[in-house]
């Protein structure tokens, strides 16, 4: 009845939000604390994407009538320009909490300091408390010259593929040190990912990450991560790694099909803006309420792009289970 209750109560709002689907691992103890809502976009890309001010004001006025205790861009959100104030203006008209992610193209014009600046952003990866949770922001913009990490800077990372996006071994200790120090259950927030997506392209010490949580995991009484977000690759994706939930939330804008594919140069733009709100509930549930859109036409169906039937204008509605702390 509860479920039933809570759809009704979606449909209520007007907006195209897509079907929930139930997954594995459901919950085995049961917890009283508050569950926490966060409202997550990702990958708005103003600066590039011609409506990007738009489908963010969409975002920030729902979020304001839906009230959840905060909301995360989750990186390739805007440039240090000066042509950006206006954009940051239509974010900070959530009067709520607020959290940055560093994406790579945030470093196309200008330093992380010059955006961190305009952001409001006082690190590149840290910590918060909501509730029962801890959520661990990282920062994977890094490339590796003369065996050195380098931060993003100036579109510096247009190199090969296995020498950027990358982890600073610092920041990986970092991770390990922090996530023994909470008995909080925990999520982690990258921009670029960590799991093992049909597109490649995920962080290449990913796998240092990986056993970073999975020794967590192991040596906690009880699960200690229990889920990994991104966005970057504009897709809708889940997967489960050694019982630790991977979701890739797509874009609030486009799917970037590549050059004589897309309905606006290289981008196959979506109809509508894609953003969703997140509920974590200490029972043991992560439930996604997302949003269907469609491609604009041309749409990559329309032009044989050989990925069509994999790539989706959508973020779909998912309910799973995670194992929870006892108390």
């Amino acid at each position: 009845m509860q479920r039933k209750k809570f759809i009704q109560q979606l449909a209520l709002t007007g907006l195209s939000f897509s079907c929930i689907k139930s997954f594995a691992f459901q919950p085995t103890h049961h917890a009283k604390s508050k569950s926490v809502k966060i409202g997550w976009i990702t990958d708005v890309h103003h600066g590039y994407c011609k409506d990007a001010s738009s489908r963010l004001k969409h975002f920030i006025n729902h979020a304001n009538r839906a009230n959840p205790d905060m909301i995360i861009q989750g990186g390739d959100f805007c440039h240090a320009t000066t042509e950006a104030k206006a954009f940051m203006d239509i974010w900070n008209d959530f009067k709520g909490d607020k959290y940055h992610v560093l994406g790579n193209h945030d470093m196309d014009k200008g330093s992380k300091k010059d955006v961190m600046e305009i952001w409001g952003m006082e690190k590149p990866y840290y910590t918060f408390d909501k509730g029962d949770f801890r959520f661990f922001v990282l920062d994977c913009n890094h490339i590796l010259q003369d065996g050195k990490y380098i931060d993003y800077e100036k579109s510096n990372y247009y190199i090969d593929s296995n020498k950027r996006d990358l982890i600073d071994p610092k920041q990986i200790e970092w991770l390990r040190n922090s996530l023994s120090e909470t008995e909080k259950q925990c999520v982690i927030i990258s921009h670029q990912s960590f799991d093992d997506v049909w597109t490649g392209y995920t962080v290449p010490n990913k796998m240092d990450v990986r056993k970073v949580i999975d020794e967590a995991n192991k040596n906690s009484k009880n699960q200690k991560v229990i889920a990994c977000f991104c966005g970057h690759h504009h897709l809708d994706n889940h997967m489960v790694i050694n019982d630790v939930h991977y979701f890739h939330i797509n874009s609030a804008s486009y799917y970037y099909a590549g050059d004589g594919y897309g309905s606006d140069g290289g981008m196959a733009m979506y109809s509508d803006p894609l953003y969703c709100f997140v509920t974590i509930d200490p029972k043991g549930k992560i439930i996604i309420e997302g949003r269907e859109g469609q491609f604009v036409s041309p749409t990559p169906t329309e032009k044989n792009h050989p990925h069509a039937a994999r790539i989706t204008a959508k973020i779909e509605g998912k309910e799973v289970g995670f194992n929870i702390n006892e108390k």
